[in-house]
């Protein structure tokens, strides 16, 4: 099976080509058992399709207006070495050292979590043997999860982190189609160029050309290398044995249900080592990221309280929070560069920290037409709901002084702006809904009182709560007091 002429895309029509997907009139839906494998998939085909067709930016456009042709991707298919994505040989490498592979079941290819250590570790389906047996089609997809998306720690020592950096965020365009939804991920060469400023770099596949060296620096990583890194030395046992896929539910007369890792010996800049060195972070298209004095990072989720709605600053604004610069994923920038209408963004990942259901983050966000026009409204309805927070921050701040354990406080004043939080995702999200069709100010005045009323609400619920409690009550009035400064914030 070959990645750029077979049929290993599972649909709820069977299974396509890339080909068919990127060249016929027809809505596919893409059918996988697990979301994240969905998004995996969405990334592995917007890569190929970058891979085949290395379009410009107005190529790219041209596409996602018109459309492709068939004659169209078999031109481009005449121009490429078709062996390395034979799916004996896609993104997998052999060491030539002597130490020794470990092995582990296809489960840990899905999430990386059911198999893990820690005692929280519930993983993002309760059962591992739901993944027990794969087809030689979803390896591939799996192989790319586990290298883009997994953290190298649920692998314990034998983990290794990839190029995008441990529990990343994914965010991607979401279109009306299968089929555009991947052209609008495609990555346009002279415009991720652009941005990174640089101008020679090896384009060879990492499988064909593996890295050497203890660091693998970012700006010797051309697109095409950087779309495929790998993380480990990999391989897949095939067995004879028929089998119905747990991951596309389609039957194979091959199974496969062990894997093979290795990783390999060098950083890249998105882990510790790799900074340390100065490989330099490579900018993977799909992640969004937060500049500080210390170096560039990716945005990741952590913990239970984490929000999306705060992430959107990152997503599509760059913005300043909490003195670190969040930048958008090249893909974001790219897409608002073309001006090609209303989209939605795609978000996806897992809790960095610990695997656990609450953590998974899978979900779509409206946006504006034409960002870039509404891009003052998009930040504004973003910095009210940052901004009550901050407020209600130092409303809670009052409790430190009544001497109790820092701790305690600490634990009280996280359970309450974790609250607020949850509860402003949904009030956000609503008015970016209407962000082009109403007023800014009155957008401003109306996120403003309706985040001040949850903020009241929860807070004056904490006093009920202490107002047995004299001292912790006091603090807290003060506190309330604080809280009504928000009415005077300027619209």
């Amino acid at each position: 099976m070959n990645l750029l002429t077979d049929q290993f895309i599972s649909t709820t029509e069977g299974k396509i080509d890339l080909k068919q997907l990127l060249t016929q009139d027809h809505n596919y839906q893409l059918q996988y058992g697990f979301d994240e494998v969905q998004l995996a998939m969405l990334q592995l085909l917007s890569s190929l399709t970058t891979f085949v067709l290395k379009p410009t930016l107005n190529e790219l456009k041209e596409y996602l207006s018109t459309g492709l042709s068939p004659s169209q991707y078999e031109a481009a298919l005449q121009k490429l070495d078709l062996t390395p994505f034979d799916d004996d040989h896609f993104m997998q490498s052999v060491s030539t050292d002597d130490r020794s592979l470990a092995t582990a079941p296809v489960a840990k290819l899905v999430s990386g979590i059911e198999c893990g250590t820690s005692v929280t570790a519930s993983g993002l389906f309760s059962d591992t043997s739901r993944v027990e047996r794969i087809c030689p089609d979803c390896a591939p997809i799996l192989n790319y999860n586990l290298h883009m998306n997994i953290k190298g720690e649920c692998f314990g020592p034998t983990g290794a982190t990839g190029i995008r950096g441990g529990g990343s965020l994914t965010t991607i365009i979401s279109k009306a189609t299968l089929r555009q939804t991947v052209l609008a991920n495609t990555i346009a060469v002279d415009y991720f160029d652009e941005i990174r400023g640089v101008k020679d770099s090896n384009n060879e596949l990492m499988w064909t050309d593996p890295p050497s060296g203890t660091l693998y620096y970012g700006h010797q990583i051309g697109l095409m290398r950087g779309l495929f890194a790998l993380a480990y030395h990999i391989n897949f046992e095939k067995h004879g044995e028929p089998c119905i896929c747990d991951i596309c539910g389609q039957t194979s007369d091959i199974s496969i249900t062990d894997f093979t890792r290795l990783k390999y010996l060098g950083h890249y800049g998105s882990t510790k080592n790799g900074r340390d060195g100065g490989a330099q972070w490579w900018p993977h298209p799909y992640t969004p990221t937060i500049k500080t004095t210390e170096g560039t990072f990716q945005v990741s989720p952590k913990g239970d309280g984490w929000q999306s709605w705060q992430g959107l600053a990152s997503y599509i604004v760059s913005r300043q929070i909490d003195e670190k610069k969040a930048v958008p994923a090249p893909v974001i920038q790219q897409y608002t560069a073309m001006r090609k209408g209303h989209a939605y963004l795609l978000v996806g990942g897992n809790i960095a920290d610990q695997g656990s259901v609450v953590g998974r983050i899978y979900e779509l966000y409206a946006m504006p037409q034409h960002w870039d026009d509404r891009m003052d409204r998009v930040t504004k309805l973003i910095d009210a709901g940052i901004d009550v927070k901050h407020i209600l921050v130092q409303a809670l701040n009052k409790l430190y002084g009544i001497g109790y354990d820092k701790k305690f406080v600490n634990g009280i004043k996280q359970q309450v702006v974790d609250q607020y939080m949850a509860n402003a995702q949904f009030i956000i999200q609503d008015l970016l809904v209407d962000v082009d069709r109403k007023e800014l100010s009155n957008m401003r005045q109306q996120a403003f009182t309706r985040l001040q009323t949850q903020a009241l609400k929860i807070y004056r619920q904490l006093m009920r709560k202490y107002q047995n409690q004299l001292p912790t009550f006091k603090a807290l009035a003060k506190g309330e007091r604080i809280l009504a400064r928000i009415s005077k914030v300027t619209m």
